[in-house]
């Protein structure tokens, strides 16, 4: 009997019936990918909601359930196991077409897998970049344009976020200050270094919290009305950040709040929120707009006390000839 020739054309991705009895090229002749095991299905759906399924990624899914799966819902898991930085950019027909199983076994696996459908698994995916996690998705012809376009839209929101900001009471906070606290953990731990090395040429007592090898309580709970800290909270944040903001709004210091918009409650007591945009087209956050903040925010301490300022821009210049740190560039 001769093979039937596989049907490679793309169904519409509402269509979830009909499935296809295509020869793969490995020989195997898939059973219909009918109600033949939907016992099974709605066995494995409910074991993986009793599970708590629903707070594992895909890739935690697709490894726990390998073995369980009909071989045709194997090629899909592979084919995901080995793309699934892409996921987002699929919908269901294409994923038919690139693994060579009908859509009605895509849309089986998903439910096996304990999603709703195959539209749940890609939001998942994509709500990933959303949240920090770094997915590369395939490169374009464009994507440097693509990639500086993105970055002037973070920028022009940068600077209107700093417009917003009561610029006159936070300057005269933080110069006024006695101490200047600096925290960051994780990828804001750069930014708060980078925030620190640029007032300390302006002024003195400057630290980023925690020292290494210390925590943050024997930090923060000397301060008082005369300090001020600035933290850095951008996403992917540890646990301990949101009990550590809450602390700081009822301490006696001004706080100035730099975080991107996927922190939604700002504690009571955090009058200065700056907000920063990490958006990038590329598979990493960006941020180009946080250190331009950062060049503003301290330029604009420079300018409220010129004269300070340059005296201790002289002193630190001083200091690096006299211990030959730097060269001539």
């Amino acid at each position: 009997m001769p093979r039937a020739p596989i049907d490679h054309s793309a169904p519409s991705e509402d269509d979830v019936s009909g499935e296809s009895r295509a020869v793969h090229p490995d020989g195997e002749v898939p059973a219909p990918d009918v109600d033949v095991d939907a016992d099974a299905t709605v066995s494995l759906a409910r074991h993986a909601a009793r599970q708590g399924t629903r707070s594992l990624s895909l890739h935690q899914r697709l490894t726990r359930s390998l073995e369980e799966l009909t071989p045709n819902e194997q090629r899909i898991a592979r084919f995901l196991l080995a793309h699934q930085d892409e996921l987002a950019l699929y919908n269901a027909a294409e994923l038919s077409r690139l693994t060579d199983v009908s859509k009605a076994t895509v849309s089986r696996l998903f439910r096996r897998l304990g999603y709703q459908d195959f539209r749940e698994a890609r939001d998942q995916a994509r709500s990933l970049r959303q949240s920090g996690v770094p997915v590369a998705a395939a490169p374009t012809a464009d994507h440097h344009q693509r990639h500086y376009e993105q970055e002037c839209r973070n920028l022009r929101q940068a600077l209107a976020a700093l417009d917003m900001l009561d610029m006159e009471a936070l300057n005269s906070a933080l110069a006024k200050a006695e101490r200047l606290q600096i925290i960051g953990f994780r990828n804001a731990y750069p930014l708060a270094l980078h925030l620190r090395q640029q007032l300390l040429q302006l002024r003195e007592q400057v630290a980023v919290l925690p020292q290494p090898g210390q925590s943050l309580g024997e930090e923060v709970a000397r301060l008082g009305a005369d300090d001020a800290v600035v933290v850095f909270a951008m996403r992917r944040r540890p646990q301990g950040l949101a009990r550590l903001l809450e602390w700081l709004g009822q301490a006696p210091c001004t706080v100035l709040l730099v975080c991107d918009d996927s922190l939604s409650t700002i504690p009571a007591g955090i009058e200065h929120v700056l907000r920063c945009p990490l958006d990038s087209v590329s598979a990493f956050d960006s941020y180009a707009a946080a250190m331009s903040q950062i060049n503003l925010l301290a330029t604009r301490l420079l300018h409220d006390d010129l004269v300070g300022g340059r005296s201790q821009i002289r002193r630190v210049t001083d200091t690096f000839d006299a211990l030959e740190e730097l060269g001539d560039g």
